[in-house]
């Protein structure tokens, strides 16, 4: 029998292929709806569109992009946050440019927003609803227009009766209608969480219709005047909509097709394909031209002297997306060139060229430019990862491409198009600072799948503008300026034997030998910790951890291995800068050992990042961080902690902090208390994401002791922060017969001892599951954590452990687990509880927080008010 997970990896790359097989039977089938008119035909067709043809779609495409951007200024609405209006266009404006050219790949504007929302103060969560809302509004702004359409005047289809189609549109309204009730009312009582108030409701409707019918208009423009306007727009509609679910990048062919074929009886197939052509321009590659040159304007202008300091912050919000924008441009300025070098030559320009450029130099250039193509569709992966090489290579390749496109035939569109590449690349030279290999690590299939469909739908519409020429063998070696199939033949081998090559370096390379840091590089860790400001860094002297370095050791990251599963944990430690590229250094190297990769609390300041590789995101709870310059038990939200404060100064208790020569001395009592509380709960050490008692770790650090009647009760290892920025404790242990109240007394008294030292932060450690909504429309892991959270008591205290740490009124920040596949979630939790638990992942190893949480409600009355 075949396992389970096999099935599911036969279906997960069914799924990352299905699109591309979807383009090739789209392009195969535009194929045969165009194949019924000369060149000579779309060139009239062409040449029929004037300049205020082109004017009027323009304008009709930048109120549609505003429509849809306001859409933006709707969600935040819903979602009850205030953010500059200006701020927020602007990034919708971005998103939804990459969003059209991009939006069935990682080169969408989901990780845009991620970025730029993030940045201006949303969550991840509140970014995640805020692109839901935006999918529900764009879907039911479309089916509302398409049903006024279809019930105004449906498409003339030999299939598809008018009675038929004014059903289809009556029933598209009535769905409408039914949301809008449903959003007012509700569902069986119950407020339905996807769908806003009505009046959202309505306002994003509207807002979105007219979007989807300003859209159809730059379309229609191109258009003669007795084509019917409503049922144009009606096959508009639809074809749009095809072309979205199909998830090919841009609806490249399926669009473009479904149209043709649903407006056949209203415009003829070659005027219909030069209004396509020039559409794809206008709606499409315009819009995200201008995003690349406002984006790249914006970064250099940040770079001068007098105006650095007022827009330090705006730049660098809009600089995060520099790889995505040159891996976006690099892709559509090589898909320009291999397009360009597949079709004819103008005859006006074959003439001029003839005069002044020698055939040799001509037909070298025309075969560099297919090379120089394809290296840049394939350089584009490099960029994602921010490599440096792969910048200097993409702005070799742009100017080389500039020169090749003037000799080859005075192409000044396209040596216009990688100029526009130029300014997106070098403003941002210093973004792209990774060392790692370009084309020798391994692409993902959906990167093949990527890539094949650019250098194929080229090869495809050089075969297609080239269709009345018959095939022959000599073709290959004719030279003359009038042969363009020669041409065409050689650039396609070419650019096939550049794909041949990548690919057998990469299939046929040796697994590169496992990184692993050398005895001597300890002294260095220590040394980074103890100059980290961030308190969980100490982590690192536990000694059960592998770590990866960058490449001048300015940073580290901690992580195991457990099953097919290499697990980092918590934040990088060292130069903050560098642990982007830490990230993706370490999920490469996983994916090049065959690991599975998971980044076990991650924070969220560097989500966006896990997106940007491409992982998915799950909540994993919320950390309890206790700001301690407002720690103050005279506060009414304190004051329920003066009695055990009290109780001590009452009893004669003692709070003592003992520098490490202190702890060698007496260690021996703490292992005494550690070995005590470990028997009375009837559990072993815990692992990985929590230190335990090990004489090498625990004299590295200082303690906090609790000193009853001149004796040590209890105690706790200190994680103190460089620069006075964080401070934790790790192991929390006390003997059976201590003192009921003495662990709060001695969190109570860390705290204001932290605050005295100066200490800004006091990190109380995370609430599992907590702060996940378990609304019936909240994704699936929010649902389960929430219901686990909610009964799962017999297993754990997850209520009692948010509960316990509320009381010391914290700040909660959001932790997450980042993985490669939502099916990978059960097996990667089970391998990090398994390193955890050090042993079986069955096997009860309880958490310090528990019994902390047990002692304090054995005795309700110290937390009474005094």
């Amino acid at each position: 029998m075949v396992a389970l997970s096999q099935y599911k990896l036969w279906f997960s790359t069914a799924a990352r292929f299905a699109w591309l097989a979807v383009l090739v039977l789209a392009l195969v089938a535009l194929h045969h709806e165009w194949g019924g008119f000369r060149m000579s035909e779309l060139d009239d067709a062409l040449r029929r569109i004037g300049v205020w043809h082109l004017s009027i779609a323009l304008m009709l495409t930048a109120s549609s992009l505003l429509c849809n951007a306001s859409l933006d200024l709707v969600a935040l609405r819903w979602l009850g946050k205030e953010l500059p209006k200006g701020k927020v266009l602007g990034t919708a404006l971005v998103a939804g440019s990459f969003s059209m050219n991009g939006g069935g790949t990682i080169l969408g504007g989901g990780a845009i927003r991620m970025r730029l929302y993030g940045q201006q103060g949303l969550e991840g969560g509140e970014i995640a609803k805020l692109t839901g809302f935006l999918m529900v509004a764009g879907w039911l702004g479309h089916t509302f227009l398409t049903g006024i359409l279809l019930c105004w005047q449906p498409p003339e289809l030999s299939w598809l009766s008018p009675g038929a189609g004014r059903l289809v549109g009556a029933l598209l309204l009535s769905s409408c209608v039914l949301l809008g009730w449903f959003s007012a009312k509700g569902f069986r009582g119950k407020k339905l969480a996807f769908l806003p108030p009505l009046k959202l409701f309505l306002v994003a409707m509207v807002v979105s219709s007219l979007d989807w019918l300003l859209a159809g208009m730059a379309l229609r423009i191109f258009l003669p005047q007795v084509v019917s306007t409503p049922g144009f727009l009606a096959a508009t509609a639809v074809g749009q909509a095809l072309g979205a679910v199909s998830h090919v990048p841009g609806g490249v062919g399926v669009m473009e097709f479904s149209i043709s074929k649903l407006s056949a009886g209203l415009v003829q197939p070659s005027v219909m394909a030069g209004a396509l052509l020039t559409y794809r321009l206008t709606y499409y590659l315009v819009p995200f031209v201008c995003a690349v040159i406002a984006v790249s304007a914006r970064e250099a202008w940040s770079k001068r002297h007098w105006a650095k300091v007022t827009m330090d912050t705006t730049a660098k919000a809009w600089s995060t997306i520099a790889p995505r924008l040159a891996g976006m441009t690099a892709l559509a300025g090589g898909f320009v060139l291999m397009l360009s070098a597949t079709t004819p030559m103008d005859a006006g320009r074959r003439a001029l060229l003839k005069g002044i450029v020698p055939l040799p130099f001509m037909e070298a250039s025309h075969f560099l430019s297919s090379l120089t193509g394809t290296l840049m569709v394939i350089t584009a992966h490099g960029l994602l990862r921010r490599v440096q090489a792969a910048w200097w290579i993409a702005v070799i390749m742009a100017c080389g491409g500039v020169v090749f496109s003037l000799l080859k035939g005075f192409d000044w569109e396209e040596a216009l198009v990688l100029c526009v590449f130029l300014c997106a690349l070098l403003p941002f030279r210093s973004k792209f600072h990774r060392h790692a290999d370009i084309w020798t690590r391994r692409f993902t299939p959906m990167w093949w799948g990527l890539i094949l469909s650019i250098v194929g739908l080229s090869i495809w519409f050089g075969f297609y503008t080239n269709r009345t020429i018959g095939y022959e063998s000599d073709l290959w070696w004719q030279y003359s300026f009038e042969n363009d199939a020669s041409r065409l033949l050689r650039g396609m081998a070419g650019s096939a034997m550049i794909l041949v090559l990548v690919a057998l370096t990469q299939w046929l390379r040796p697994a590169p030998p496992r990184s692993r840091s050398p005895v001597p590089v300890k002294a260095r860790i220590d040394e980074m910790v103890a100059g980290s400001a961030k308190c969980a860094s100490a982590l690192a002297l536990v000694g059960d951890k592998e770590f990866l370095f960058n490449s001048d050791q300015s940073a580290f990251l901690m992580y195991r291995d457990q099953g097919r599963t290499r697990v980092a944990i918590a934040d990088p430690v060292g130069d903050e800068e560098k642990f982007e590229g830490l990230y993706w250094r370490f999920a490469e190297q996983a994916q090049d050992e065959g690991m599975r990769v998971a980044f076990y609390q991650v924070p969220a300041s560097l989500v966006p990042t896990c997106v940007e590789i491409g992982l998915r995101v799950f909540k994993l709870g919320e950390a309890a961080m206790i700001p301690l310059k407002s720690f103050d038990l005279a506060s009414s939200e304190l004051k329920k902690f003066r009695k055990v404060m009290n109780r001590m100064e009452r009893e004669n208790w003692r709070f003592e902090i003992w520098p490490t020569s202190v702890v060698a001395a007496r260690i021996g009592e703490l292992r005494t208390i550690s070995d005590a509380w470990l028997d009375h709960v009837g559990a072993h050490e815990k692992g990985f994401s929590l230190g335990y008692f090990d004489d090498d770790y625990i004299l590295q650090l200082p303690v906090a002791v609790i000193v009853v009647e001149d004796r040590v009760v209890a105690f706790g290892n200190l994680w103190p922060g460089n620069g006075k920025g964080e401070l934790s404790t790790d192991l929390m242990r006390h003997l059976p017969d201590a003192p009921n109240g003495v662990m709060d007394c001695l969190f109570v008294n860390l705290m204001l001892w932290g605050k005295a030292q100066g200490y800004q932060w006091f990190d109380l450690g995370m609430a599992p599951l907590s702060g996940l909504a378990a609304r019936q429309f909240a994704p699936l892991w929010n649902r389960i954590g929430g219901l686990i959270y909610d009964r799962g008591e017999a297993f754990y205290n997850f209520n009692g452990l948010r509960a316990w740490k509320s009381k010391f009124q914290p700040i909660w920040q959001p932790r997450y687990l980042a993985i490669p596949k939502a099916w990978d979630l059960p097996a990667v939790i089970l391998d990090i509880t398994t390193l955890i638990g050090r042993s079986s992942p069955l096997t009860r190893s309880i958490s310090p927080n528990e019994e902390v949480i047990r002692r304090s409600h054995e005795d309700n009355s110290t937390m009474e008010p005094s």
